[in-house]
């Protein structure tokens, strides 16, 4: 290198630096000022947003306690009832430690089963934990809501709660007119919500929150240090303590009746600056805000801003350009953020059209059989309208089971059972459900088999379940005059099995392109030549989702107007000895079932009028005795009030007012009777999920059905009883 260049690179060197000085002096400079006029509207921001916080957590628990009130206060109710209600909610309600419901005439129902009356010679200090049923009724005064702290009423009474009010209208017990709920909460359970974590160096908090009321006491005082100020009644002992505060106390109060928020800076007694911030709470909370930061908490910030400053302009080029790489990356997550939203879009346009069409056959069926239910001619055409309606209904239902199944299946909640599946069986049941759907397009199905293991440790529905939603979808795209082969065949190991089933159409096929996505949820390729077939997009998800549970793997090969040919991998064990019988395919043609002889007696636990009505005469035009409750209750007391052994069967649905299925089932099941044991319940929900099979089976039912009930498998169920 010559020293013309040596010089050169030298003065740009300098250059270069002098320039960084400059733009630095520049920066800390106008950072100062920023910094300095920023520090009062970074105050106030965090300020505002732990406040708006704290105003939020208070407004639910007046919800919660409204909604508590609802649901104890009900017309005609009985002191007794109400109280009992009131004891239960207490029981599983966290948030207060006691509620107690008012009346206008101080009359206090508390949640220990307890009425207060206000006749009693007694001062009114005889409520739980030092409260007043005066105070109460004063606090409601002119009142909608309310929250304030426990009032002492003696000197042996810890502060140590906080008291939620909410007014009630057109709410009695017994003659007394309800003024309100009232709530009380531990006071130490509310201040976990108001702790300040900003601004910790090494362990130590240089800002906190507390909250005081309009004379500037503490209701929470989270200022907690070593010193005997930790125990300061209120707001103005932290400023008389300390020195050269810019509001006096007197102008702290006037601020505070205007609810005006302010800020200003004082010296605590250690001669560290504080800048403290106040700001009132909103309607029906007569309480301030208040957050108190070290002000070296900010002068350091200017400083690690000055170092970071320099460095950033020292490498400016290298950021410049990780910026453009950055950008560029940015924009490659962008379209694919736009493709996953497109996706999404389409997916729920879909869904709109998958659901709306269904939905317009079926109210326009029902139209045309109440307009012709009257007329004889039209008797058979009534029927065909009845099975398309049912038709479609199972077609919404399987829509509404593939949105679950993939919910399921994401969320990690799907359980795969291991037990021993006929490997053969299976094939002959997907190839005699779907049979009839491809011939109906023309297209012609067939199976080969080469099992080596007839029988395997898996899950047989899920299998079939994958195995369906590919065949079905080679039928749906596979033109008039084509063919579907379904095979399967083995790969034996010592112990271990892979069983690999292919699904080759010589359909319409699919573009390179959209093989890279087809497992994506909600992704369908749109072509001229599919636009015409309609689906959700979630059945090939739902595959490779199951698939992979099973620890398997699931592949595609196609090409268009060739065709398509899915792979199917899942690798297994074979099935003990006793388990390796194959029995042969079953007959899938729906049978009338020989129900019991003897006329059973089923009652029939259904909360819901529309619901029930329909299990009921079903089952009555069918020979069954039935009897109807409404809730888990009833359904306890009508068993109980029956002859031993009077009902063989009981529908118990899970979700129920007053007493669930579950416990209602616990109840049949430890009622001292001998029937009590053997009578069958069978869980009824629309809950699917096996948490909630398990909670059904474990409070003693015997089976479950799955709402909406198939009547041909309650009938099953029924007939298989030893009555």
């Amino acid at each position: 290198m010559n020293k013309t260049k040596i010089v050169r690179m030298v003065l740009q060197i300098i250059a270069g630096v002098l320039l960084i000085a400059l733009v630095s002096g520049i920066y800390i400079t106008q950072l100062d000022r920023t910094i300095s006029a920023n520090t009062l509207n970074t105050i106030s921001e965090m300020a505002i947003h732990d406040k708006q916080s704290i105003e939020q957590i208070i407004k639910n628990s007046w919800m919660r306690l409204e909604g508590v009130a609802v649901r104890v206060v009900r017309e005609n109710d009985d002191t007794e009832t109400v109280l009992r209600r009131l004891n239960m909610e207490n029981s599983t309600n966290t948030d207060f430690r006691h509620i107690h419901l008012v009346a206008e005439d101080g009359t206090v129902f508390t949640d220990e089963n307890t009425v207060y009356n206000p006749y009693d010679t007694d001062s009114g200090r005889d409520l739980p934990d030092g409260h007043m049923r005066t105070n109460y009724l004063a606090n409601f005064e002119g009142e909608q809501k309310y929250i304030i702290q426990k009032v002492n009423f003696d000197d042996n009474s810890d502060t140590d709660e906080l008291i939620y009010g909410v007014r009630l209208d057109n709410m009695t017990i017994d003659g007394h007119k309800l003024i309100g709920i009232v709530g009380i909460v531990d006071i130490k359970e509310f201040s976990k919500y108001i702790v300040f974590d900003s601004f910790i160096k090494n362990g130590r908090r240089r800002g906190y929150c507390s909250i005081i009321n309009l004379s500037a006491k503490f209701i929470i005082n989270n200022h907690k240090t070593s010193d005997d100020l930790a125990e300061a009644e209120g707001m103005f002992d932290l400023l008389d303590a300390g020195s050269q505060s810019q509001l006096s106390n007197d102008e702290i109060l006037r601020k505070m009746r205007v609810s005006e928020t302010f800020t200003f800076y004082y010296t605590d007694r250690n001669l560290s600056r504080k800048l403290v911030h106040c700001t009132p709470f909103g309607e029906n909370i007569n309480w301030y805000f208040l957050m108190v930061v070290d002000s070296e908490a900010f002068t350091e910030q200017t400083r690690a801003f000055v170092t970071l400053s320099v460095i950033a302009l020292a490498v400016i080029l290298a950021l410049l350009v990780f910026v453009m790489l950055a950008a560029t990356r940015e924009r490659s997550k962008i379209a694919a953020a736009d493709a996953k939203a497109k996706a999404q879009g389409d997916f729920l346009s879909n869904m709109s059209h998958e659901i709306r069409t269904p939905l317009n056959g079926l109210i326009g069926l029902n139209h045309l059989m109440m307009s012709h239910i009257d007329d004889p001619e039209k008797s058979e055409q009534i029927k065909t309208w009845l099975v398309k309606s049912h038709d479609t209904a199972n077609y919404l239902l399987s829509l509404v089971n593939d949105v679950l199944d993939i919910s399921k299946l994401r969320a990690g909640k799907v359980d795969i059972i291991k037990e021993p599946v006929n490997i053969s069986k299976i094939i002959d049941e997907v190839y005699t459900m779907q049979a009839e759907n491809a011939r109906s397009r023309g297209v012609k199905l067939i199976t080969q088999k080469d099992i080596k293991v007839p029988s395997v440790i898996g899950d047989t529905v899920r299998i079939k379940q994958i195995l369906m939603n590919i065949v079905g979808n080679a039928a749906k795209f596979t033109p008039e005059n084509g063919t579907i082969n379904l095979s399967v065949s083995q790969e034996v190991n010592e112990n271990e099995v892979k069983t690999i089933y292919s699904v080759a159409d010589t359909g319409i096929g699919m573009s390179r392109e959209f093989l890279d996505k087809i497992f994506d949820p909600f992704s369908q390729e749109r072509n001229r030549n599919s636009d015409s077939v309609k689906g959700t997009g979630l059945g090939m998800s739902i595959c490779d989702l199951l698939v992979k549970a099973m620890g398997g793997t699931i592949s595609v090969d196609s090409e268009i107007g060739v065709g398509s040919i899915f792979t199917v991998t899942l690798p297994s064990v074979p099935a003990e000895a006793e388990n390796e019988e194959i029995s042969a395919p079953e007959n899938n043609t729906p049978e009338k079932l020989e129900l019991p002889k003897k006329k059973m007696r089923i009652l029939v636990a259904e909360d819901n009028e529309l619901n029930a009505e329909i299990l009921l005469e079903i089952l009555s035009e069918n020979g069954f005795e039935v009897v109807h409750t409404v809730d888990g209750k009833q359904t306890v007391e009508a068993f109980a009030r029956s002859t031993e052994g009077h009902y063989d069967v009981i529908l118990m649905d899970m979700q129920m007012p007053v007493m669930d299925g579950c416990e209602a089932a616990r109840e049949i099941r430890g009622l001292n009777r001998s029937d009590a044991q053997r009578v069958t319940i069978f869980a009824c929900t629309a809950n699917t999920f096996k948490e909630d099979r398990d909670r059904a089976l474990e409070s003693g039912m015997d089976d479950f059905l799955t709402k909406p009930i198939d009547v041909s498998v309650l009938y099953e169920k029924l007939a298989k009883l030893r009555l």
